[in-house]
């Protein structure tokens, strides 16, 4: 009956290992290790990987509910390679999957439907030795990397343990007695050898490094996210790698005590018995005491117990009693001792080592060393003595002989090493609250730096840019009024993106050609004046003196934004006022394209005065573009709630 139920619990066992073992190593290669190997690959690929400019056929953004709402873009494109015709659907190098780590889809899929709307090809990265493979980014996104760093190693760890769990269920038991073990154990000199049990620097060190493979990458990827955070929920989340810093910290210290201490080994005359009188003990340690110690001192405490302890794990705790406890040894010891010698007497009314009628109740015999800041503990196999009969329920229901034995001998340390120490704790502490500090701000400082530097390129002093009296002093001497930078923005071009009416109107006196426009690129992009540069700026009085010279106010950049459309995107209120005084048409479709109205632009992007002032202009909100949506469906489509607001959307 005994084996019967043996067996049943192996297999229940077995089968909820067997569940961990598949389902996170499926779990892991499928959600971790497969695209993390893919992301890898297609970055090693991108090198070799040639641009070829195509059209997209088909564009679409699924969005995907289940606990949390994600997006994916898809896209398919047509390219021609030596006179023969490709098609890809490939976006990411690293592959393509729906996510919501950032607004990477939406992105992608404003920028295509872009070019699509306005009938520009777009560029696709191909692979000249492979023509049929081409995609469209070829960038690796970082946070997706990192993100994935604790499916790709934690799932197939939990997978390992489970497979590994079912080993041990099911590996044959070798039943051996306690004399042939201790016959196993006899070194070179006759004695028996005893190695200490693990310490906990190793499961420190694991757990360190699983709590850090799974909150680092969480921090980054919640914290580089495009929600805004206030400073409290920062850091509540840079708590999580603090703690993780910290633990490797702790681990690393408590790894280094051990390697201060070094070896040890607990060699026994004789198998030990209870009752048993003078049994010789001695202590080995493979490095001479004191000998990794940072400040050695003439001699160290060394602290030695024998305990027998009755341990209890039928609850969901293990319960702990002690039987019996005898200090061995409490001194100082000289520095650089390699062995102890003592003497144990072992009481005779105890019981041996070893499980009782019941397998979760046990009798555990100890021998514990306290020495350099470091607990060692041997479990020895005490075995019963002859002809003597011990109650052990009797024994467990005794008031505990427990003592306070697990206080830490204090090393003796000179002040200077106390102070270095505390000085290294203090600069460890004040170097986390920095990092800490500069994450909780580099978001809110972000912006402000964006702001920052736009304000100093718009508005430069006359110490970084060329003065006006400069400026009229070269054209005097009969430089070219038309003259263009590098990037092909002529000298008009460039004051209005200052912007600097003096330097437009000193322009426009000189004869500069007021629709000078930059170079326009085979994805047929540029085509940019100074009156959209103006625009940008929302400087109505350049657009006003620039309109006054004959500016062409119907003419397009990109092939797609006239200035009436580039206003309603940009939100320039008072260009799109002083348009409409000047009779322009304010619900005017693209020649080309959706045929988007500057309304629908102003949905699309959020742009609420815009939509207001439209609105109060009495444009025709109703209105369709060529695939029979409105402004409201741009608002919609966008998920710009605010704009559907203003626009009384149902």
């Amino acid at each position: 009956m005994t084996k019967i139920k043996n067996i049943s619990s192996k297999i229940g066992a077995s089968l909820f290992a067997l569940v961990f073992a598949i389902g996170f190593s499926l779990a892991g290669y499928a959600g971790g290790v497969r695209p993390m190997c893919k992301a890898v690959y297609g970055w090693w690929r991108s090198g070799e990987l040639v641009a070829v400019q195509a059209t997209v056929d088909k564009l679409e953004l699924h969005e995907h509910h289940d606990d949390s709402t994600t997006w994916q873009a898809e896209a398919e494109f047509s390219y021609q390679y030596k006179g023969k015709s490709y098609r890809s659907k490939r976006i990411n190098i690293a592959g393509d999957s729906s996510d919501n780590l950032s607004d990477y889809h939406q992105q992608i899929h404003r920028a295509l439907m872009q070019a699509r709307s306005s009938q520009q090809s777009v560029t696709v990265w191909m692979d000249p030795q492979e023509p049929a493979y081409a995609v469209y980014d070829r960038q690796v996104r970082l946070n997706r990397l990192i993100f994935l760093i604790p499916f790709a190693t934690l799932f197939p760890l939990v997978g390992i343990g489970g497979f590994a769990a079912l080993w041990f269920i099911w590996r044959p038991q070798k039943k051996e007695d306690v004399d042939a073990m201790l016959r196993q154990q006899i070194n070179a000199e006759g004695w028996l050898e005893f190695k200490p049990i693990s310490s906990a620097s190793m499961a420190l060190g694991g757990f360190a490094l699983v709590w850090n493979l799974l909150c680092f990458p969480m921090a980054y990827v919640v914290l580089t996210g495009n929600a805004s955070k206030g400073i409290p929920l920062t850091l509540l989340i840079l708590l999580f790698p603090a703690v993780g810093v910290l633990l490797i910290g702790l681990a690393l210290h408590t790894a280094y005590l051990n390697k201060r201490l070094g070896g040890l080994a607990l060699w026994m005359a004789r198998p030990p018995k209870t009752g048993m009188q003078g049994l010789a003990v001695r202590l080995r340690f493979a490095l001479p005491l004191g000998e990794h110690m940072q400040t050695r001192e003439e001699s160290y405490p060394v602290h030695v117990e024998m305990i027998c302890q009755h341990e209890d794990r039928r609850g969901e705790d293990t319960s702990t009693k002690t039987l019996w406890s005898h200090v061995l040894l409490d001194k100082l010891i000289p520095q650089g001792s390699r062995q102890l010698d003592l003497s144990i007497d072992l009481p005779g009314k105890l019981p041996g080592a070893g499980p009782l009628d019941d397998p979760k109740l046990e009798i555990v015999w100890r021998l514990v060393i306290k020495a350099l800041g470091v607990e060692r503990e041997f479990h020895l196999p005490v075995q019963q003595g002859l002809g003597e009969q011990v109650d052990v329920d009797a024994l467990s229901r005794r008031p505990s002989a427990e003592k306070s034995i697990y206080a830490l001998p204090q090393v003796p340390v000179n002040k200077a090493g106390q102070r270095r120490r505390l000085f290294f704790s203090y600069v460890f502490f004040f170097a986390l609250i920095a990092v800490g500090a500069y994450f909780v701000f580099d978001a809110a400082s972000g912006s402000m730096e964006h702001d920052k530097q736009a304000a100093e390129y718009a508005g430069t002093s006359a110490q970084a840019m060329e003065s006006i009296e400069q400026l009229r002093a070269r054209l005097d001497k009969g430089d070219d009024v038309n003259a263009v930078d590098e990037g092909g923005s002529s000298l008009l071009i460039q004051a209005a993106d200052e912007p600097n009416l003096a330097k437009v109107r000193l322009l426009i006196e000189k004869g500069a050609s007021i629709n000078a426009a930059t170079p326009v690129g085979t994805d047929g992009n540029g085509g940019r004046t100074a009156l959209f540069a103006a625009i940008n700026h929302d400087a109505v009085d350049i657009v006003q003196a620039l309109a006054d010279a004959d500016a062409d106010l119907h003419k397009a950049a990109n092939q797609v934004w006239t200035p009436v459309h580039y206003a309603a995107y940009k939100g320039s209120l008072k260009s799109l006022r002083y348009f409409q005084q000047r009779g322009l048409e304010m619900n005017e479709g693209f020649a080309g394209g959706r045929g988007s109205t500057p309304l629908m632009l102003a949905a699309q992007y959020n742009q609420l005065q815009v939509i207001s002032f439209l609105l109060q202009s009495g444009v025709d909100q109703g209105k369709k573009d060529l695939y029979g949506e409105d402004a409201c469906g741009y608002a919609r489509y966008f998920r710009q709630a605010q704009a559907a607001e203003s626009l009384g959307c149902h």
